[in-house]
């Protein structure tokens, strides 16, 4: 009997005759794994946190010893002070030197403090002072808001945070000394009220709060010109919307080449929105019917410098934004946007979100499979993850003034314009917060509390994980785009 597979005699290799039964198919199904979710998500603790911080910020400005006439505040004011400035953003319903006596303005430079420094930075702080133990979690967190845990880890992130208080009492105090010294030298003497003005705006510039004692919703405008006050100010301002990740790599390193990515970006971008602001800013408002027409040239440089530095975040400004043109109430709003750097008191969907979408059109414009910056390849979940956070800021900025504009009859400019500057937490105001009903106001409220924590980080806290990823990927396909 001839077995299957064998070879007769004259058969050549390779002309043996198999024969293979058929198998009955078989459905295999994949089912997903369920993703475990955290009983308490370290986002929705951040959430939480400054939440919290607002309420009680909230219950101290609607007490009466807060307000000058000795009545309360009321509940919608006291709440739109205490969340702008824990989300140090600047933007007011009323004066902070008129309408709050000084124990309303030690509140407000308080939550000022603790919102520049995050919630989490703060809370950490505590513990280590009450010596009580510090959970993984909680450093991890932290460090992921400082934009740390890839510098430093999670080992020395007690550690850090120390710097980081010690850094920024140190710089407050040096910058309140030297505008207690400008605003005495302005004023022509020394007294109470400079001191206080000079640590208030000191804080408040640090955390790019915008939040200032000058009166009658001046802002700086009262200073237009000087460049010692502005130069002090900005320079504050850009310690703090810088970061101190940033700073800690140029202290270490003193040379380009050896620098992060993300410090190269920081500085390199810092650098080119600022002489582009400045530059546009100038060439703009000196035209006839311009906010600078008629001021000098030097006094014009100076506060176009100045307001371009801070439109970035911080909120000051030396000039009326009421008098400014449309078309630069727009650009602002794209400075506003932008914002400053991440894991700093700066808000706006950050420099390197931005950047990083930068890198990743000009890959694809050179059809190049992986995104790079300064010789260094950025990984795609980067890339998704600013993706992400510009989509959801539009959609946000976007849907915020839309809905504004329907409650409101003022010109929809300066509405977008309010939007933004409440969403990057920056307080330039164009003077229509101050007109809002309580439906806008508690809009605003909401536009400056998201802006705050993130667009994403609100998205995942909503959804329940606090990371990325997934544990199987579908069959590739092509779409049709253009």
């Amino acid at each position: 009997m001839q077995q299957r597979g064998s070879r007769r005699p004259g058969d050549r290799a390779g002309n043996v005759r198999v024969r293979i039964g058929r198998r009955q198919a078989r459905e295999t199904v994949v089912r997903r794994r369920p993703v475990s979710r955290a009983r308490h998500p370290n986002v929705l603790l951040l959430l939480a946190g400054f939440a919290g911080l607002i309420a009680a910020g909230t219950l101290l400005l609607v007490l009466p010893l807060a307000s000058r006439d000795g009545h309360s505040a009321g509940l919608l004011t006291a709440l739109f002070t205490s969340t702008s400035a824990v989300c140090v953003t600047g933007l007011v319903v009323v004066d902070t030197w008129d309408h709050w006596t000084g124990f309303g303005q030690a509140v407000i430079v308080l939550l000022i403090q603790l919102g520049g420094l995050g919630f989490m930075t703060s809370s950490t702080l505590l513990l280590l002072l009450l010596r009580r133990r510090v959970s993984l979690a909680q450093r991890l967190v932290t460090a992921e808001t400082l934009g740390a845990l890839g510098a430093l880890g999670a080992r020395n992130i007690r550690h850090f945070v120390r710097r980081i208080v010690f850094a920024t009492l140190f710089i407050e105090a040096v910058g309140a000394a030297v505008l207690v010294a400008l605003f005495a030298a302005h004023d022509g003497g020394l007294s109470s009220h400079n001191v206080w003005r000079g640590v208030f705006t000191a804080v408040s510039a640090f955390n790019n709060a915008g939040f200032d004692l000058e009166g009658s919703f001046h802002s700086l405008a009262l200073f237009s010109g000087n460049a010692p006050i502005l130069g002090a100010i900005a320079l504050l301002m850009v310690f703090g919307g810088t970061g101190f990740a940033v700073w800690m790599d140029i202290a270490r390193h003193r040379r380009w080449q050896p620098l992060a990515v993300d410090t190269k970006i920081v500085v390199a971008l810092s650098l080119l929105l600022w002489s582009l602001g400045a530059g546009v800013l100038l060439f703009d408002e000196l035209q006839p019917g311009g906010a600078l027409e008629g001021a000098q040239a030097a006094s014009a440089a100076v506060d176009a410098g100045a307001l371009s530095v801070f439109a970035r975040t911080s909120g000051f400004t030396p000039i009326d934004l009421s008098d400014v043109r449309d078309e630069m109430l727009f650009f602002l709003s794209g400075l506003m946007f932008i914002g400053g750097a991440s894991a700093s008191t700066a808000g706006g969907i950050k420099l390197t979100t931005f950047a990083i979408l930068g890198f990743a059109i000009v890959a694809s414009l050179r059809g190049e499979a992986h995104v790079t910056a300064f010789e260094r390849e950025l990984p795609w979940r980067l890339v998704n993850r600013a993706l992400s956070v510009a989509l959801l800021s539009v959609g946000l900025v976007f849907g915020a003034a839309f809905v504004l504009a329907l409650t409101s009859d003022l010109p929809f400019t300066s509405l977008f314009f309010e939007v933004v500057s409440a969403f990057a937490n920056c307080g330039l105001s164009a003077g229509v917060t101050t007109t809002l009903d309580t439906a806008g106001r508690l809009l605003i409220v909401l536009v400056m509390y998201v802006g705050r924590l993130g667009p994403l980080t609100v998205a995942l806290a909503l959804a329940g994980r606090d990371q990325f990823g997934g544990r199987f990927r579908y069959a590739e396909e092509q779409v049709s785009i253009g």
